[in-house]
């Protein structure tokens, strides 16, 4: 009875550590697809920034550019309509959370499964070769 708890408790120690690892991996990555897309628009931005600036000190080179000006507005709606940019800070902290929460479990479950799976399928195999050991050594008794 001892053992099965210890297997157990073991078992819950390495399926919290897989699901806050999971947590963790899925937090980072989603952080580091909000800030690439934070970092398109700023950089679209400053761009568009210096090209309005260019209007009002050289307009002819202005003009001269209109195809370079067209692709860096295009560039910047692009950016700023983002699925990333279009949330507010509470709806961005909230899906954070409710991904960190949702990978947590499933990482944990996954663990639990692997495991207990793996744990069953070795255990019918050591039982299947007892079985057939047991019989091959019954047959040599009874020659």
């Amino acid at each position: 009875m001892r053992r099965k708890s210890k297997i157990r408790s073991a078992v819950f120690s390495l399926a919290v550590c897989a699901g806050i690892f999971c947590a963790w991996c899925c937090v980072l990555l989603m952080a580091g697809e909000y800030y690439s897309a934070q970092r398109k628009l700023n950089v679209s931005k400053q761009e568009l920034q210096t090209w309005e600036a260019c209007r009002s000190t050289k307009p002819s080179y202005f003009k001269s550019n209109a195809e370079a000006v067209s692709a860096c507005l295009k560039n910047f709606n692009e950016a700023r309509d983002n699925r990333w940019m279009s949330l507010t800070k509470e709806q961005l902290v909230g899906l954070f959370v409710l991904a960190a929460a949702a990978s947590a479990v499933g990482g944990g479950l996954a663990t639990w499964a692997v495991i207990w799976i793996v744990f069953l399928s070795v255990y019918r195999f050591l039982r299947l070769l007892a079985f057939c050991f047991m019989r091959h050594s019954g047959r040599q008794v009874n020659s």
